[in-house]
């Protein structure tokens, strides 16, 4: 439901004029029958085509991951791979019992089983997910421009939606960066386990959220609170980040504007027992997990970093800033900040409720999550994601913002002049333009697809040497989390790889505990990139042969003869 029950444009409900005593009412013109019968095949026509747009560029968006250093992130990355290995464990017949962090990641494993379904293989799943990640979040900002621009025509509110996704795709262009632990934020949303489903629900929450402070009084709203519950109970069941990355936001920006009597706070109070009770009813659905949560949120907090952390995140953005492609990146999301800041100001003060709370979650949000992730000396720069998505959220405005009667405010008198001599010229040319993007986009998508299925039938060569020889072997090794993952993933038996940490010490973390019911192993796996393991005492007088594929290093004793220590200290304190 995008906006309304019905994927039709409303029509204005006309009747008799009013008129001077003992005058004859004039009459009003009614919508021609072919009309009515045209709405909603032109309402499907709009939403399909910003559909196949967005379906495009997610696609060539995925073609430049898969193309760069950043491919490894998407299919072989540690965290990445979380979804590959839950399966191929419950596929391999292993008992279930798995250590996760807070975060569950339901919607985000239901949504890879039913794509693993299609027979694309563990990459090409990946690839796949991907691509669906970001038409979600194109879908995402289309409910957004729904919720807050129900004034404005359909085309435009599938404008505004299109021009924010256009965006975060050109952002997506301009990272390339193997590791995940960077200010290269928006390609992280085509993987499945760097919060993309919290990130969806948090743009949905905006817009719901703006929604309901704008209705009038008296108002049909019942749906828009139901499904508010429903997302804010779903979302912290999964994910608990969502109430830091959205809800304490939104509270605080709902708080600036009653402060400045833009909204009352019998209205603040109604939304934010809503989300009370979702947020609530969340946590309570939590507690059935509770074995299988290692680490819960309080617990990530270290006071005793904020300083480390105040130092490594400017250099992190330091680091970003040193190349072109990142200086443009960064440079781009700074000024949004600043027009959120602007527009949140101004729709203050002309009593603009959705502009207020769509620009006041831009500005604000992240400035308070870059503050409180050093403050609470949170490690990993994942954590800073909506210091992205929440000021390209203000772009879903930009036909609200400059619509018709507006644009003079914002770009001047003479500007707007131009503006509507060059709109006149590019009506004439609409359709043959329109023609040609169309055979563009086709064009476009064809290739990435077909790229992107060539792609997903081929894993990297030493990730594929590594697992031939484990498979061949029947034998258990261990290796370090960011060594193994990649290899565990593609494994036909995960099992086969046990997670140590560097010390050889057992490291449950987003992995089958039942992995460790087998306390020796007889090789170690290594890789190139990462640090070396301290292996053992027994490592020093048992002999061992080397196996090498590519960037990882197979050494093999031929028996269990090394043991694997007890559980890290830090993951039981």
């Amino acid at each position: 439901m995008i906006d309304s029950a019905l994927l039709v444009d409303p029509a204005p409900r006309l009747g008799p004029a009013p008129t001077l005593a003992g005058a004859q009412p004039a009459l009003t013109a009614q919508p021609a029958p072919d009309s009515r019968r045209r709405a909603p095949r032109r309402a499907w026509m709009l939403e399909s085509v910003g559909v196949a747009i967005a379906v495009t560029l997610a696609l060539l968006a995925v073609w430049h991951i898969d193309a760069t250093d950043r491919s490894w992130m998407l299919y072989y990355d540690g965290d990445t791979v979380l979804p590959a290995i839950v399966r191929g464990s419950v596929l391999s017949g292993q008992q279930q019992d798995w250590a996760l962090s807070a975060v569950l990641f339901l919607p985000e494993m239901g949504m890879y089983y039913a794509l693993a379904a299609l027979g694309l293989g563990v990459k090409g799943t990946f690839a796949l997910s991907a691509v669906v990640n970001l038409v979600l979040f194109y879908g995402a900002l289309r409910f957004l421009s729904g919720m807050v621009q129900q004034d404005l025509p359909r085309a435009r509110r599938v404008a505004g939606a299109l021009i924010a996704f256009a965006a975060m795709m050109a952002l997506t262009f301009l990272e390339q960066a193997p590791e995940h632990e960077s200010f290269e934020f928006a390609s992280l949303l085509a993987t499945t386990t760097y919060y993309s489903v919290t990130i969806l629900a948090a743009v949905a929450t905006t817009g719901m959220a703006a929604r309901l402070a704008a209705a009038p009084a008296g108002s049909r709203r019942r749906w828009v609170e139901l499904t508010l519950l429903g997302v804010s109970a779903l979302s912290t069941l999964t994910n608990p980040l969502y109430v830091a990355w959205e809800v304490a936001p939104l509270a605080v920006v709902f708080a600036l504007m009653a402060w400045r009597r833009a909204l009352s706070w019998r209205r603040i109070a109604r939304i934010g027992c809503i989300l009370a009770v979702g947020i609530g009813a969340g946590l309570a659905a939590r507690i059935p997990f509770e074995p299988l949560i290692l680490k819960d949120g309080p617990a990530y907090a270290n006071f005793g970093l904020a300083r480390v952390m105040a130092i490594y995140y400017p250099k992190m953005l330091a680091d970003r800033t040193s190349t072109l492609a990142g200086a443009v990146s960064l440079t781009f999301i700074v000024a949004l900040i600043l027009v959120a800041a602007i527009v949140f100001r101004r729709s203050l003060a002309a009593r603009d409720t959705v502009a207020a709370v769509v620009s006041g979650v831009g500005w604000l949000t992240p400035l308070a999550i870059f503050a409180g992730t050093i403050i609470l000396g949170l490690y990993g720069t994942r954590y800073l994601q909506p210091m992205f998505f929440d000021p390209i959220c203000l772009l879903v405005l930009a036909p609200r913002l400059f619509r018709s009667g507006q644009a003079a405010d914002w770009l001047g008198h003479r500007l707007a002049a131009r503006a509507a001599t060059a709109k006149a010229r590019i009506a004439r040319a609409r359709r043959a333009l329109l023609a040609a993007a169309a055979v563009a986009a086709l064009g476009a998508s064809a290739a990435a697809t077909g790229t992107l299925v060539s792609s997903g039938a081929v894993v990297n060569p030493d990730i594929v040497c590594v697992d031939a020889w484990i498979t061949a072997s029947h034998q258990t090794g261990a290796g370090d989390f960011w060594a193994i993952r990649g290899p565990k993933a593609y494994l036909a038996d995960p099992s086969q790889l046990i997670q140590v940490d560097g010390s050889f010490y057992a490291y449950p973390w987003l992995t089958d505990r039942v992995d460790y019911a087998r306390p020796n192993v007889s090789f170690v796996l290594m890789d190139t990139a990462k640090p070396a393991l301290t292996l053992p005492a027994e490592a020093q007088t048992a002999p061992s042969s080397t196996v090498r594929c590519g960037r990882y290093t197979i050494t093999d004793f031929g028996s269990p003869v090394l043991p694997i220590g007890p559980i890290a200290p830090y993951l039981t304190s």
